[in-house]
């Protein structure tokens, strides 16, 4: 292979801490020491910033509503705006944005620097909750209107933003009439080609730079190009594939197989050589892993079960390798990083997709499936650390009596029934009434099969809880509805899927004409995107803020080298998989139109 040259033109060293993504929020204004300002006020704000810096939210807006809030200042407007960001980080949207439309409202909020601040305020809040196509909007709209001296943090941030964008969010965006925009999506589009080796990447860049030398990322590329330009032969020469490859789980590592091949036969030069490991044929892990560092690999792509992962996260590692799996709790060891398709990611982003429309109550059904019931405990897990309130978590029997009790219990119907019986009881006199459902509930977080769903959402329709959405995982789609299934009986169920399957996706659609089974297709993404990741994770440990568009969704890396993956949420009309909308589903009756 030959060896890239440095083609991405920077009018701007990168500096030491390049690889760290900026978390400190933006908006936490310096205090003010004008007269203007009444010292009561002045000391108020300046503790409400020094509160929020020590992470202690509530008692920052507890504070900035005793001191800034209600005076009329030259500090409400920042008061308002730092007790949205306080709420933010209480995860309430709702609050958030009700003092944000506070500060807006106010006369000083008409200056256009004050405009300037409440929109990266704003874009800040968005970023939070992980609204990534408003916080695109919201940023290209900065880019307009900031002075030229201050727009390269958010240049950075709406890059960010860009990549953490799905493709059916993409070809949105690809709507708007805006070139700047456009060169913002076809950089992206650069890096999301599965085709292009990182050579090719780097040269389709620098060739756009030509092309575009005026544009806000030629004069200033995103770090992305410019450590992948640095780093010279960042690709792998040699790849080992550890795996058991027969057995019981040998379908499944066919699958990963398949899988990694279509993403190696996509990029036309640069191939590394690649090594099979059978597992099985070795007495143990540490011997298979001996084996494959025999062939002195660049990096290992490691296996399938929990227990060889436990093991090999205790070894010394002198190979970069990448886990097919992880565990409850995973140890950062050197070297060693976690690829899978652990449902933790689609839970997160669930939560994520309902909280951008405020959806803070949620419910939890689940089949008494072994695999559902551990679903059901992990969605609370996350719903307790991410401030979502639990209102009923219940475990139904897959029968008719089953499935109406708890949906009654659930609803609180029964809770209904029974107060009508004690009136009856108490008065003597038998009462005409129509149960109702709880009115506190936004959603139905649901671990079940797609067979299993499509009989409770009639029973939810039923019980007046029509409006309430059914979230699940991609469990829930594991295979295609039957041809007898009632449309409506699956719509306004809501799971999320690797970006492989969905409609947009051709990358993998070749492969998937031979495959029937979601679950194996899961798992031949799982292994395209493996290829992927043996060719950048070099990437992810020099700039941990970079994002990566695959088949199992975004790709990010966390501290502890564990890869995440942002996967779509779809939902079923007219019997057909189309991408869901956060506001379709919260905020007003469903339509028939897409």
């Amino acid at each position: 292979m030959e060896q890239p040259q440095n083609t991405v033109q920077n009018t701007s060293n990168t500096t030491s801490d390049s690889s760290q993504e900026n978390t400190t929020p933006p908006s936490i204004y310096h205090p003010f020491s004008t007269s203007t300002v009444k010292e009561e006020v002045l000391l108020g704000y300046n503790l409400a910033q020094k509160l929020y810096e020590q992470g202690d939210y509530q008692q920052v807006i507890d504070r900035l509503e005793l001191n800034v809030l209600s005076t009329n200042s030259t500090l409400q407007l920042d008061g308002y705006l730092l007790a949205a960001l306080a709420a933010a980080k209480l995860d309430d949207m709702t609050q958030s944005f009700d003092y944000w439309k506070e500060a807006e409202l106010l006369s000083s909020a008409r200056h256009p620097d004050n405009q300037n601040k409440l929109q990266e305020n704003k874009a800040t809040i968005l970023e939070h909750f992980g609204d990534w196509l408003a916080v695109v909007k919201t940023r290209m709209a900065l880019t307009y209107n900031l002075p030229l001296n201050e727009g390269e943090r958010n240049q950075e941030q709406l890059w960010l933003a860009v990549q953490n964008l799905t493709q059916n969010e993409i070809d949105e965006l690809y709507q708007q009439k805006d070139p700047t925009l456009h060169g913002w999506l076809t950089i992206s589009g650069i890096l999301r080609d599965q085709t292009l080796s990182i050579e090719q990447q780097l040269n389709t860049f620098s060739q756009w730079q030509n092309d575009n030398s005026d544009h806000p990322a030629a004069i200033l590329p995103p770090k992305d190009f410019q450590i992948m330009s640095s780093l010279g032969d960042m690709a792998p020469k040699k790849i080992a594939i550890m795996l058991p490859m027969s057995g019981n789980l040998e379908r499944a590592s066919q699958a990963i197989i398949d899988g990694f091949f279509s993403s190696f036969y996509n990029q036309k030069e640069s191939r590394p050589q690649v090594f099979i490991i059978d597992v099985n044929n070795y007495e143990n892990i540490k011997d298979a892993l001996a084996a494959a560092n025999e062939k002195l690999p660049d990096i290992i792509i490691v296996p399938l079960q929990k227990n060889n992962v436990a093991q090999i996260s205790r070894l010394e590692l002198s190979t970069p390798v990448i886990a097919l799996n992880q565990l409850d709790l995973n140890l950062h060891a050197n070297n060693l990083y976690h690829f899978s398709l652990n449902p933790e990611d689609e839970i997160h982003e669930l939560i994520a997709f309902a909280k951008q429309e405020g959806a803070q109550n949620a419910a939890i059904l689940s089949t008494q499936d072994t695999w559902a019931q551990k679903q059901s405990d992990e969605f609370r897990e996350a719903a307790t650390k991410e401030n979502v309130n639990i209102t009923s978590n219940q475990t139904y029997a897959n029968t008719p009596r089953g499935r109406q009790d708890a949906i009654q219990k659930l609803l609180l119907v029964n809770e209904s029934y029974a107060r009508k019986k004690l009136i009856e009881q108490w008065s003597g006199v038998q009462v005409e009434s129509i149960a109702r459902s709880r009115e506190d509930l936004d959603y139905v977080y649901y671990a079940g099969k797609l067979t299993d769903a499509k009989q409770i959402r009639p029973l939810l329709d039923f019980h007046f809880a029509e409006k309430i959405p059914m979230l699940a995982t991609s469990t829930l789609n594991d295979s295609a509805p039957e041809k007898s299934t009632n449309p409506n009986d699956i719509e306004r169920i809501l799971f999320t899927e690797l970006s492989a399957l969905t409609p947009n996706n051709k990358a993998l659609s070749g492969l998937f004409q031979s495959q029937s089974s979601n679950i194996l297709r899961r798992l031949q993404a799982l292994g395209a995107d493996s290829y992927l990741l043996a060719n950048k994770y070099q990437l992810f440990t020099l700039l941990p803020s970079t994002k990566i568009a695959a088949n199992t969704g975004i790709i990010t890396i966390d501290k502890d080298g564990i890869f995440h993956k942002r996967p779509e949420i779809m939902t079923y009309r007219k019997g057909n998989l189309v991408y869901a909308n956060s506001a379709q589903f919260f905020k007003q009756e469903e339509t028939t139109q897409e």
